[in-house]
């Protein structure tokens, strides 16, 4: 497995989203090497994205890692009780991440599964979403601020060919609050994926 530098991050954060399709997302917990393929993605910018967290364009002690260096962690809470992975790229306007919505399962599927609290591994559902990747990896708020490769890494996996990556609006953004951000096709899949987050 080869293990990609943290320059990959350090370009157009869509060209970084799109990119990031087929890579593999690597971290060693528990004595366990886990493993996942990212199949979509989504991105978040600045000022110019009222469904980003850094659309202040200043930075807060939770969204510090937004405006922090490319390839840096952005671990947040939802809900209170679930966390989301996004992965530090810059955009024209500055702040920016792209969340991890969904991967493909590859090593560790066990253990993944009983982070997850799952009696059995149920495969196709394992990764199909941002706070079940977290469960899985052993990831939470207190990893946000750290670069990719200190706890987990990112491997050169199998790109996807641009005829295989698809582009749609992102899920589940409120238009009251959001507004035309909503329309933006801003989430990356790997076309016809089963393991898409739905």
């Amino acid at each position: 497995m080869t293990a990609i530098p943290t320059d990959f991050f350090d370009r157009d954060i869509h060209v970084v989203a799109r990119d990031l399709l087929g890579r593999d997302l690597v971290r060693e917990t528990d004595g366990t090497l886990r493993s996942g393929r990212i199949v979509e993605v989504e991105v978040y910018e600045g000022s110019n994205d009222r469904a980003s967290h850094a659309r202040t364009g200043t930075p807060t002690a939770r969204t510090a890692p937004m405006f922090a260096d490319p390839g840096t962690l952005y671990v947040y809470t939802i809900y209170g009780i679930h966390q989301c992975l996004n992965l530090r790229a810059p955009s024209e306007i500055g702040p920016g991440a792209i969340l991890i919505r969904a991967c493909q399962p590859l090593q560790g599927l066990a253990a993944m599964a009983q982070s997850r609290g799952l009696a059995t591994v149920r495969e196709k559902r394992l990764l199909r979403g941002p706070a079940m990747i977290c469960q899985a990896l052993h990831l939470g708020p207190e990893h946000s601020g750290l670069l990719i490769g200190d706890l987990l890494a990112l491997h050169q996996g199998s790109p996807v060919a641009s005829d295989q990556v698809h582009r749609t609006p992102r899920i589940g953004l409120n238009r009251e609050t959001c507004g035309t951000c909503t329309d933006r096709p801003w989430r990356y899949t790997v076309k016809d994926s089963p393991w898409l987050s739905r």
